[in-house]
């Protein structure tokens, strides 16, 4: 597959979170609106603010994808739709959405606006790109628990179709433990509030502690954040078209840190493999520990994962014994200052009084040999944690603080404080936030607009200035109401003129690689003055230049008129699913759904009953899709007279094309009316609604799918719920209910 330089694309909760990823590098941004993405605990954008944010990326050269990446229920569909209709408007580059009415309706009606499917899709196979690219879908963001080759087969499969589907995978931040985020625990351990992925409201399950069977508490289900910065290389020649950071909840600092890091690297490996192709560039690619370092400070939860990228880490993805910013190692506390404690130096006597009239304490602290070799070093203001051994209390009792006192006292020991009462010799101390890299951040220079300036003076004619955008070829020639005269004592040299051009710090603009060109006659006279004037209008001229452009991507929106008959034709907010009728319907229809392995057992042994129904599990990747791929034609033709269950969108047009009845299952996450016509249009019967609006069968739904093996019969929540755990009938997925 033809290599192409990955996109660089972070996230952006609010404002702060923009203006960082632009000064850091992103190539683009993702973002979400007030309303139907699935953050909506992040600042997020008002419509008023929306314009500007566009804008401003778009002067940069930066994309930006809004998220629309939730459940849309009936009542909602004609609002949701009315706001793409807008963002469109705006000129945004493409939306990325989970709900397939949703994405019907925008398909139909705005077909110029570039659709993206959330990994809340749920798209793991080569299969569903088919039906993903006849959907209308540009690009996919499959599941996190992809391998290497998968990643590459699913690339080359995208790039081959009529109309191609790019690939976009998360390299950088936190993991589901639930595959896409098809998560219903969150829904359970909410008291029934409601708060789900789906509805962009997650209560975070998965960093709950649980007690296993044999009274066992720790985290079972919180994985450590991914990083996929080693492995560059192998992602950039995947064929995967775009490079994701999650964390549009996470801070301006950490958006910052991350792109700024990865940018580097992405820029690395592209030159590399420019000079000396492939093989060598990844030989010669390495990452500096100060840089994993530094992605580790600014969030991680403990060491980092890779994910599956190249296989089970089993155990290894677990955050371990905290599911939150573990920061990096220290050391241990070996004495606490306070009244009971004599102080040796004047500085110490000091702080210690300081502090005890504060109720604080000062800590000896000795760095441990990994800090050392790591060079990982304390510093005044930085952000301490002190953690005791106890699981429970190391989790949700640590002491923190900010260090206002500091003194090394040799042999790796420091004196800081001042810190809670309540530490103890022995506490771990983990260094969470560190205030150079902070300050870093925050002080990124502001990415400039590359130009060239060409300035020409010759004797007796009017000088000119040409500046010129690199990246869209635009330029301005502006000329001076001033003739040049030859000079009568002091010339102005080329050196001179060439100063005066460079200063555009107070504009977006600063001169590219070719930089400033200037041509004037020996022995002329030009006003500094002159020349300031024309470099202002020049990137006043430039600015509005750009500016109109960024305007001219603006699309014309949709109308009142035509915004009613969508609404009208498509029965908008009246059409709408009875979720009450389809229990009634499963009581009713006789179908007892059967694993398709299950199924497929009893049937070559004539012992299936009556009604009993093959049903593929809504996450079919790894063991059940070889075993469909392996036995395609003899499921359709047992299933030929009954139909099969299907809850992904990938084997739904191939069982339909082999005449097979497909019956739509929950996993197809169907919220609206305009999602079953959706299916319908691919074939397919709906059997079931999504596990969102509470329909089950007697099956029951598992709460949550896991590539991750849990090594447990059960799992009780810390409301005292006790969740089953199985494995599922392929063998490989955890499935816990």
């Amino acid at each position: 597959m033809k290599y192409c330089k990955p996109e660089l694309l972070a996230p952006v909760g609010g404002k702060p979170h923009l203006t960082a990823a632009v000064n850091s590098g992103a190539d683009a941004v993702y973002m979400g609106g007030m309303a139907f993405n699935a953050r909506l605990f992040a600042d997020n954008f008002s419509d008023d603010e929306l314009s500007e944010a566009i804008d401003f990326a778009h002067l940069h050269g930066v994309k930006v994808y809004m998220t629309i990446n939730t459940l849309v229920s009936d009542n909602e569909l004609a609002r949701a739709f009315e706001y793409c209709n807008y963002i469109y408007g705006l000129g945004v580059d493409a939306v990325i959405v989970q709900d397939m009415g949703l994405a019907r309706l925008l398909r139909l009606y705005l077909p110029d606006l570039p659709l993206h499917l959330s990994t809340q899709g749920t798209l793991y196979n080569v299969e569903a790109l088919d039906t993903a690219s006849r959907l209308g879908f540009e690009r996919v963001v499959p599941a996190r628990e992809l391998s290497i080759s998968e990643i590459k087969e699913m690339a080359e499969h995208g790039a081959s179709l009529y109309d191609p589907v790019d690939i976009e995978v998360f390299v950088h931040g936190a993991l589901c433990m639930c595959y896409s985020g098809q998560c219903q625990m969150s829904k359970v351990l909410g008291g029934g509030s409601g708060r789900t992925g789906n509805r962009g409201t997650c209560a975070q399950p998965c960093r709950h502690p649980y007690t296993d069977e044999n009274g066992v508490t720790y985290y079972a289900l919180s994985p450590k954040d991914m990083c996929r910065i080693e492995v560059i290389p192998e992602l950039a020649e995947s064929g995967a078209r775009s490079f994701k950071i999650e964390g549009r909840m996470k801070s301006p600092e950490y958006v910052s840190t991350v792109t700024r890091i990865y940018r580097k690297y992405i820029d690395l490996y592209d030159e590399l493999r420019r000079k000396h192709g492939p093989e060598v560039a990844a030989e010669l690619y390495s990452v500096e520990e100060e840089d994993i370092l530094e992605l580790r400070q600014i969030y991680s939860r403990g060491e980092f994962t890779e994910g599956y990228l190249h296989g089970d880490p089993g155990e290894d993805l677990l955050s371990g014994s905290s599911p939150k910013n573990q920061g990096l190692f220290i050391g241990r506390v070996i004495a606490v200052i306070d009244s009971e404690n004599k102080a040796e130096g004047k500085d110490e006597k000091a702080a210690v009084r300081g502090a005890l009239n504060r109720g604080k304490v000062l800590v000896c602290i000795e760095q441990s040999r990994n800090a050392v070799s790591q060079g990982i070093r304390l510093g005044y203001s930085d952000g301490l944690e002190f953690r005791g051994e106890d699981v429970d209390y190391l989790v949700n009792h640590p002491i923190s603080g900010t260090t206002t006192f500091l003194k090394d006292i040799g042999q790796g020991c420091f004196i800081a404080g001042d810190f809670e009462r309540g530490v103890m010799a022995g506490d771990l101390v983990y260094k969470v936030s560190d205030r150079k890299l902070i300050e870093k951040a925050r002080n990124m220079p502001e990415k400039k607009i590359p130009v060239t300036i060409l300035f020409t003076a010759r004797e007796g004619q009017f000088p000119t200035l040409v500046m010129t955008d690199i990246k869209s070829g635009k330029n301005v020639e502006i000329n001076a109401d001033y003739k040049v005269e030859r000079a009568n004592k002091t010339a102005t040299d080329a050196e001179r003129i060439e100063n005066s051009l460079s200063r555009l710090g107070d504009t977006p603009f600063a001169p590219g690689l070719t930089g400033i060109d200037v041509q004037i006659d020996d022995d002329i006279m030009m006003p500094l003055s002159i020349v300031n004037q024309m470099r202002r209008d020049a990137a006043d001229e430039l600015l509005k230049s750009r500016a109109g452009s960024v305007a001219a991507e603006r699309k014309p929106r949709l109308g009142r008129d035509e915004l009613d008959r969508v609404k009208e034709t498509e029965a908008l907010g009246t059409d709408i699913l009875d979720f009450d009728a389809y229990p009634k319907a499963f009581a009713g229809n006789g179908i007892i759904p059967v694993p398709l392995e299950t199924f497929m057992k009893r049937y070559k042994t004539d012992e299936v009953s009556e009604g009993e129904v093959p049903y593929i599990l809504n996450v079919s990747k790894g063991n059940l899709d070889t075993y469909i791929r392996g036995h395609f034609d003899e499921i359709a033709a047992a299933a030929a007279d009954r139909g099969i269950l299907i809850g992904n969108t990938g084997w739904i047009e191939c069982f339909r094309d082999a005449g097979v009845k497909v019956l739509g299952d929950y996993g197809l996450n169907i919220y609206n009316s305009q999602s079953k016509k959706a299916y319908e249009e691919l074939g397919a019967e709906i059997y079931m609604l999504s596990h969102e609006t509470g329909v089950s069968d007697s099956r029951g739904i598992p709460l949550m799918i896991t590539e991750h093996r849990v090594d447990a019969e059960t799992l009780t929540d810390r409301k005292g719920g006790v969740h089953k755990v199985r494995t599922s009938e392929s063998g490989d997925k955890t499935l816990i209910y």
